[in-house]
Parts: structure tokens; C-alpha cells; sequence
């Protein structure tokens, strides 16, 4: 009977742990496999809901003095025209006379004109764009100050190179000609008008002056419509804080006017020259161009390219350096390491091609200058989980998981209404379910085996059972030893007495 009851329970314990190895196999069957290795598509994928574009509106009144001619000037041309007309080289016709002032004018027009008191004056509406990405999920954004901090200086040379732009050249050629004949009734030939349109530019560059400028900065991000969609829909945001820009640190820390915005985290250290790079942003030619030019659609992109060597710059800083291409507009966007994490912001690169798009080794402000920076706001760094969240979501998608991604998707549009991407994501993800594509592994929450629950009671039984026989055995051998035990006193005990009423009485001896 003891070795039926010991392999009755080895048997009910094998089909517990055969139930147990069917669980262990279910759970390891559902259970997701490895995440695939990071590659620059899924980091340019999950970082991008980040990095947005940003625009620099500048409202710029600027005048130059108007040109006079000084009564000392207007005696020395008097002097010339009677010199020429003495010497039978001019006749004393007003329009010959009229001609021939205009051509020792033109000759030489520095030495007729100066600055007069009255001013010149004009409005012109600027504009550049950049990068940048958020730091904090509450609206802290980086990126390169001189994409939203440009100087007078800066404007003032902007004006005198739009002024030699080709279309400004024959714009002006073509006002200046009608001015001309307008007051005077002289049509310039094409040498005279070249002289003229050649000093106007000099006399703009040599006194030209911004007295105002107006800023105002608008935030987007996905397929940008820049320009003045960008003003009428963008979102506002403010200039916290900005370093000198290159060769300064060249790092501004904006606040915009957004909550739970997914973040990027800063990396700490560098990484080895060589290691993996990827640059995010929104590139477009021009840096600061008038308004007009500005309406355009904007996509952001990815290059790739490895670590390059550090630069030493003024200040005691270092800047790093990337073989990924940048070109204007990618200024302030973030320089991404094999994780995702922030290296840097880009700021400046070497080498242009003839259209001026920088093509050159690019430079970058490294992380532990943008904690330096945010510092001195009173921000600190924190990228959240909004981030993470989406590298999960598209990680499930990787498997066909589309359940568990639509869950993870739907978290980050609950808390992220700035999220350019997230919809679109949640509508694919919805179709991929409903057209049966999904291969989301059955929950085991709850999950009991068939059988098991039957095996357990079986075991339960089984174990009462062997506990009854165990009880049962052993009150048998406990009434034989008592029984054993009344004999054996019996024995030694004195003779068996009848009582008076005839019943046997045990004498026991008092000692």
C-alpha cells in the first residue's frame, strides 16, 4: 500500500511539472523577441516628432542719408561746364549743358555727393529658418543662436548683398533710368546707368543703418509650409537665452508655447572618432532671405556620416566635427549618436559649393555647452518617456504586433496633441488590425492551462488522501501500544479481587 501511495504521487507530481513546462512553454512562445538593432531610418523615425523647424521673422526699419550735392560741389561742376563750353568742347544748349553735368557726375560721384540731413528711410521684412529640438516635454527647446538671434550687423550686411543680387541690380537699373528722365528728361545709356547703379550700392553700404528691428518666431513641425502659412498657423515661441554666436558657443534656448512635446535626451561624453553620427533637420537655402522667398515646403531629413576630429574655438570651448551633410537650415538640428542621444547642435560647417550650400565638414556645439546653457535658464535637461514610448510602438511593429502598437501609439496621442506623426502611425497601425496582418501574441494574464486546474485538485485530493492513510496508520499503532502497554501492567500487578457487587477489582499497591 506505502508504494502505491509513493508512485501514485511521483505520477501526479510529473503531471505537474509537465502542466508547469506547458506554461513555461506558452510564455516563452508570446513572449516578444528582440528588439532590432538601432539603424539611422528607425533613429531618424523616433527622433523627428522632436525636431522642428523654426522661422525668424524680423521686421527691419533701416535708411540711408539722401545724396546732395553741397554748394562747393555745385561751383566746381559750374567751373567744369565753362572750361569745357571755352574750349569749344560744349555748346551753350541747356540740354548739351544738361548731358554734360551728368556725365562729370557719373565720372566720378564721390566727388559731387555727400550725406545729406535728410534720411532715406524703408521697411523690410526678413526672415530665416532653422532647426531645432526640444529638451524638455514641457517646451524647452535648443538650438543654434545665430538661426534666431541676428545682429544689426547681420541684417545690415544682409541688405547690402541683397542689393548686388541680379534681380535687385536690373530692378534697380530699371528705376533709376525712369527717375532720371523723369527730372531731368535724360535717358542714360547702358555705361551710365552701370556707373550709377555701381556707386548707388557703394553709397548703401558705406551709410546704410538698421535703426529697429522686430522679431517674432513660429514653430513647426512634419511637411512645413514655411513662409507666411508658418506666420498664420505656426506656433509662437520666445527667446530665453542665447550665447555669442560662432566662433561663440552658439547655442540659444527657446520656450514655446506647447505642453508634453516628446523630447530628446543629451548624451553624456563624447563618442570615439569614427563612431556613427546622424544629423536631423529641416535644410533649405538661406540664411536670411526676405520674406518672400520663404513660402516653401519643408520636409525634415537625415544624413548619416562618422565622428570627425575636435576644433579648438575662442572661448576655451571645443566643437566636433561630423562627415554628415549640412547645409543651411540644418543649423540648430540635433547631431544624434547610434542611441539616439543628443552629441550636439549643429553650428557651422567648412566649404560651400558655388549655390552656397554648405557641403563641408560640419561642426557642432557638444552636448555638455548645452547643459552649460540650459543652466544658465534654470532649465534642466528632461527628454520624459515620450520618446521611448514611440521607439517601443514602432519596435512592436517591426514583429506585426500591431495591437501592442496601437496600444503603446495611442499613450503618446493621449498625452502629445504637438505630435506631427503619431496619427497617421495610429491610422496605419488600425488598418494593419482590421485587415488581419496583426500577429499580436495571445495575453497570458489569467492564462491557465487545460488540465491544469483538474491536476492541481487531483494533486490536492491525492495529498489529503495520503495524509488520511499517514493519520489512520498511525492511531492504529498508537491503540496497539497503549493495549501492549495495559498488559504488560497487568502483569506486574497483584491478584484480581471480586468486588461485593461481583465486579473484578485491580488491586493497586500504594507505593
Amino acid at each position: 500500500m506505502e508504494r502505491l501511495i509513493k508512485w501514485s504521487v511521483l505520477g501526479l507530481l510529473g503531471l505537474v511539472l509537465l502542466a508547469n513546462g506547458a506554461l513555461f512553454a506558452a510564455i516563452k512562445i508570446t513572449q516578444d523577441p528582440a528588439p532590432r538593432p538601432l539603424d539611422g531610418q528607425r533613429i531618424f523615425a523616433a527622433s523627428r516628432p522632436a525636431v522642428w523647424l523654426i522661422q525668424a521673422n524680423y521686421q527691419v526699419a533701416v535708411s540711408v542719408p539722401e545724396p546732395t550735392l553741397p554748394k562747393a560741389s555745385q561751383d566746381r561742376l559750374t567751373q567744369e561746364l565753362i572750361a569745357m563750353v571755352r574750349a569749344g568742347k560744349l555748346s551753350l544748349q541747356p540740354a548739351a549743358i544738361d548731358q554734360a553735368a551728368v556725365n562729370l557726375i557719373l565720372d566720378n560721384p564721390d566727388a559731387y555727393f555727400v550725406a545729406g540731413t535728410n534720411r532715406i528711410k524703408d521697411d523690410l521684412a526678413l526672415a530665416s529658418s532653422g532647426s531645432g529640438f526640444f529638451a524638455t516635454e514641457d517646451g524647452y527647446m535648443i538650438t543654434a543662436a545665430h538661426v534666431v538671434s541676428a545682429s544689426k550687423d547681420d541684417i545690415r550686411a544682409l541688405i547690402t548683398e541683397i542689393e548686388k543680387q541680379p534681380t535687385r541690380l536690373a530692378e534697380g537699373r530699371t528705376e533709376v533710368q525712369r527717375l532720371v528722365r523723369e527730372q531731368s528728361g535724360i535717358t542714360l545709356n547702358d555705361t551710365q546707368l552701370d556707373k550709377l547703379i555701381a556707386w548707388q550700392g557703394r553709397w548703401v553700404d558705406k551709410n546704410v543703418t538698421v535703426d529697429k528691428v522686430d522679431t517674432q518666431y513660429y514653430l513647426a513641425s512634419g511637411t512645413v509650409e514655411a513662409g507666411q502659412h508658418l506666420v498664420n498657423t505656426g506656433t509662437r515661441l520666445s527667446l530665453v537665452t542665447a550665447e555669442p554666436i560662432a566662433p561663440g558657443r552658439d547655442v540659444a534656448v527657446m520656450k514655446a508655447e506647447v505642453s508634453s512635446v516628446p523630447a530628446l535626451p543629451l548624451a553624456t561624453g563624447q563618442p570615439p572618432l569614427g563612431a556613427a553620427t546622424y544629423v536631423v533637420g529641416y535644410p533649405r537655402r538661406g540664411y536670411l532671405e526676405e520674406a518672400v522667398n520663404m513660402d516653401a515646403t519643408v520636409n525634415p531629413t537625415l544624413t548619416s556620416g562618422a565622428m570627425q576630429g575636435p576644433r579648438a574655438m575662442d572661448g576655451g570651448w571645443t566643437a566636433f566635427g561630423t562627415s554628415a551633410q549640412v547645409e543651411h537650415g540644418n543649423s540648430g538640428g540635433p547631431v544624434l549618436d547610434s542611441q539616439g542621444r543628443v552629441l550636439g547642435v549643429v553650428s557651422f560647417a567648412i566649404g560651400t559649393d558655388p549655390q552656397g550650400a554648405a557641403l563641408g565638414e560640419g561642426f557642432f556645439v557638444p552636448a555638455d555647452v548645452i547643459r552649460e546653457t540650459l543652466n544658465k535658464a534654470s532649465v534642466k535637461p528632461a527628454a520624459g518617456t515620450l520618446t521611448g514610448l514611440y521607439y517601443q510602438a514602432l519596435s512592436q511593429g517591426d514583429f506585426h504586433h500591431y495591437r501592442h502598437e496601437l496600444a503603446l501609439l495611442s499613450q503618446v496621442q493621449t498625452r502629445s496633441a504637438s505630435h506631427a506623426y503619431v496619427k497617421d502611425a495610429v491610422s496605419m497601425t488600425q488598418s494593419a488590425v482590421l485587415s488581419g496582418k496583426d500577429q499580436t501574441p495571445p495575453e497570458l494574464g489569467g492564462f491557465v492551462p487545460a488540465g491544469l486546474g483538474a491536476l492541481v485538485v487531483a494533486a490536492v485530493l491525492a495529498l489529503g488522501t495520503v495524509i488520511g492513510l499517514r493519520l489512520r496508520r498511525s492511531r492504529r499503532l498508537k491503540a496497539a501500544a497503549a493495549a501492549a502497554a495495559m498488559v504488560a501492567a497487568a502483569a506486574d500487578a497483584g491478584p484480581l479481587t471480586a468486588s461485593p457487587d461481583g465486579v473484578t477489582q485491580e488491586t493497586v499497591p500504594i507505593s
